[in-house]
C-alpha cells in the first residue's frame, strides 16, 4: 500500500522525504493574444531606442513615442497577409504614410530580454521603429513541455519530467516520481515562482534526487527564453537552467 501525504514547500532548498509530490509553485500570468486583424482582442507591440509602443483594441490603434510624450490614435489600417507568418498593415494617418509589418517569429525585448511571439517593424512618416509584439505568456502556454536538461545535466530518460502552463495561471506536470501543480505569474521583466505544496511517494534514489533538484530549480525561476520554436529554457536567479522541448 502506498501512503500519500501533502506538505508545503517554501523558499530555499527542498528537503522532501521519499514520496509523491503535488507541487504548487507560482509564476506570472498574462493571456495569449493573436496579432491578426481578424482577432478582436487587444494586442500590443513595444520597442526601444527610441522608446515606443503600439496597441490595438476595438478597431483602433494607438502609437506612443518619445516615452509617451507623443500619442496618435487612428482606425486600424488595411491589412493583408504576406505569407503564412507575416501580415502587413498599410494606410495614411494625418497625412503621414504608415506601414506595419508583423511576423510570427520569436523576438526578445532589447531592454529586458523578455521573449514575445512576433517581430514588429513600423514605418510612420519619416520615422522607423523596430520591436516585439504579442504576449509573452503565449510562448509558455499551449504545449506539454518535456524537460531534457536540468542544471547542465541531461535528464533521466525515465520517468519523464514534464511541464504544462495553462490559461488559468497554473503550471503542472511530472517532477519525475510525482505529479506537481502550481500557480505561475509573469512580471514586466521575468517569470517568478513562489510558495507551493507537494505530496510524497517513494521512488528510486536517482529519481528522487532529480525530482528534488527540479522542484528547487522551479522555485528559483526568474525568467525564460525561447531559443527556437520547439525549445523553452527556464532560467533561475542563480544561473541554473531547465531546458524543455516540445515532444
Amino acid at each position: 500500500m502506498i501512503i500519500r501525504r501533502i506538505r508545503r514547500f517554501s523558499s530555499g532548498a527542498f528537503s522532501f522525504p521519499w514520496g509523491a509530490r503535488l507541487a504548487i509553485l507560482s509564476v506570472a500570468s498574462i493571456c495569449a493574444i493573436q496579432v491578426w486583424a481578424a482577432s478582436p482582442e487587444r494586442w500590443r507591440a513595444i520597442g526601444h531606442e527610441p522608446s515606443w509602443s503600439l496597441t490595438r483594441a476595438d478597431g483602433q490603434m494607438t502609437l506612443e513615442t518619445d516615452f509617451g510624450a507623443k500619442r496618435t490614435s487612428f482606425p486600424t489600417p488595411t491589412v493583408t497577409r504576406v505569407d503564412d507568418r507575416t501580415v502587413l498593415y498599410t494606410g495614411t494617418v494625418d497625412g503621414a504614410s504608415l506601414r506595419l509589418t508583423v511576423k510570427s517569429e520569436i523576438c526578445a525585448d532589447t531592454m529586458t530580454g523578455m521573449p514575445r511571439p512576433e517581430q514588429v517593424s513600423l514605418t510612420f512618416g519619416d520615422r522607423k521603429f523596430e520591436g516585439c509584439g504579442g504576449e509573452p505568456a503565449s510562448l509558455l502556454k499551449g504545449s506539454d513541455w518535456v524537460v531534457t536538461e536540468l542544471a547542465g545535466r541531461a535528464a533521466l530518460p525515465e520517468p519523464l519530467m514534464t511541464v504544462t502552463f495553462s490559461d488559468d495561471g497554473r503550471v503542472s506536470g511530472s517532477a519525475s516520481c510525482n505529479r506537481f501543480g502550481a500557480d505561475w505569474q509573469l512580471s514586466g521583466e521575468g517569470l517568478t515562482i513562489g510558495k507551493g505544496m507537494s505530496s510524497m511517494m517513494a521512488c528510486e534514489e536517482p529519481v528522487m534526487q532529480q525530482e528534488q533538484s527540479f522542484l528547487a530549480a522551479m522555485q528559483s525561476v526568474a525568467r525564460f527564453s525561447r531559443p527556437s520554436d520547439r525549445v523553452l529554457v527556464l532560467h533561475t536567479n542563480d544561473d541554473r537552467t531547465i531546458v524543455l522541448k516540445k515532444p
